[in-house]
């Protein structure tokens, strides 16, 4: 949780944290000031200290950061990019005098999103002004580390993101039941063939009406396709029948924020035999998942239970086969806040020890994919894991596969 930062730094040993906006949404600043500035440099000291330095443009959202600020000006910045002759140069001369008028001294944790070239010249530049500095790089970091928990607040912002999530996956199912069928294709009020671009729409209408966006490129997939689990799909086909259409959808707060997750598939009219005993192996695998989430339980732990079960029905995994790229070919879920992927993992490699905890939000979604058959299939829902033990399904939507068009 975001108050956990001052207590991680102090049980690390770390003399404070840098978060750097460069110009665009920065989900490491929101997150340590809770504010959406895009451009601007956040310091905090180990011991609760802070002071940012940021954009005048801005200056209304500093405000309401509640610590000392200053703007870039005050700063004299122009002046010391000209110095430095190179942009980076300059603010990392910021960073460390800024670190310097804070008391800051020893290991400090950066943040922002940068190229690795910038960075590396912005790092160089402040420990090169300030020997005494030296540049965290342990694994995971405490930002990774306090947003693995959510605080009320972070909860209920998610919860407002899962509740979009499955308005958008109910009216899609509304809209495939109102379809017409013809041939192998489907026509919606006499128009032409639906292809799955006119489902993308549906969906980004829907997530606008619930005040959210698209966090890159929900997936909308279908046959092979949808048997590659990242596969985005390709607007212009057309929806066919007898065939899965997968649908992971992930929405964040307009304007950046905290996100969802929700993976369904679908068939349109009968499924083929080797699609619903496809689905039917995932569906007891994200059963299983579900039967198995415990505080205290190792995250990695529920991933071997799930490669287990579908190992005995017959389906290569990762474990079973490194590299696989049919049957079951990823983790179980991870954890989901400000990005749609973070920690914790379902999943990875053996090093990974972190165990459930209460306050965590967590994908559970199995899936089992054959591209070479025209097949994949994956389940996937979003879980908060309560103090008292209860896990929460925030994304409730109903788990049929088979819709059959009633127009």
């Amino acid at each position: 949780m975001r108050q956990d930062l001052d207590r991680l730094m102090k049980e690390q040993g770390l003399a404070g944290l840098v978060v750097f906006a460069y110009d665009r949404y920065s989900p490491a600043m929101y997150y340590a000031t809770g504010q959406k500035l895009h451009f601007g440099v956040y310091f905090r000291t180990a011991d609760g200290g802070a002071h940012l330095i940021h954009d005048p443009m801005e200056r209304d959202q500093a405000a309401q950061v509640g610590c000392d600020h200053s703007s870039f000006p005050q700063h004299r910045l122009n002046q010391l990019i000209d110095q430095e002759g190179h942009p980076a140069r300059g603010f990392g001369r910021l960073i460390a005098d800024g670190c310097a008028t804070l008391g800051m001294r020893g290991r400090v944790a950066i943040f922002g999103e940068l190229a690795a070239g910038f960075a590396h010249t912005l790092l160089a530049r402040a420990l090169e002004v300030s020997p005494a500095l030296e540049i965290d790089a342990r694994h995971p970091d405490i930002m990774a580390l306090a947003r693995m928990t959510k605080d009320p607040a972070e909860i209920e912002a998610i919860r407002r993101a899962a509740k979009g999530a499955v308005a958008a996956i109910e009216r899609l199912r509304d809209f495939l039941r109102s379809l017409h069928r013809d041939g192998e294709h489907f026509r919606h009020n006499g128009s032409g063939p639906v292809a799955l671009g006119e489902i993308r729409r549906l969906l980004q209408s829907e997530f606008l009406a619930h005040g959210l966006a698209e966090d890159g490129e929900s997936i909308v997939s279908q046959g092979r396709d949808a048997g590659v689990p990242h596969n985005r799909g390709n607007d212009a086909d057309l929806l066919r029948a007898g065939t899965p259409l997968l649908i992971d959808i992930f929405p964040c707060e307009a304007g950046g924020g905290y996100h969802s997750d929700l993976t369904r598939t679908f068939c349109l009219g009968k499924p083929p035999e080797e699609l619903k005993k496809l689905y039917a192996d995932v569906h007891d695998a994200f059963h299983l998942g579900m039967e198995k989430l415990e505080i205290g339980a190792p995250c990695r732990a529920i991933q071997e239970e799930v490669c287990g079960l579908f190992e005995q029905r017959g389906h290569a995994t990762t474990r079973s086969r490194d590299g696989t790229e049919e049957g079951y070919v990823h983790g179980l879920g991870h954890g989901v806040g400000l990005s749609v992927h973070e920690a914790p993992r379902l999943g990875g490699p053996a090093s990974n020890l972190q165990r459930l905890e209460h306050g965590m939000v967590i994908t559970v979604e199995p899936g089992l994919y054959y591209p070479s058959r025209g097949l994949g299939v994956r389940i996937e829902d979003l879980v908060l894991a309560h103090p008292d033990g209860r896990f929460e399904n925030l994304t409730p939507a109903s788990y049929e596969l088979e819709i059959e068009p009633e127009g």
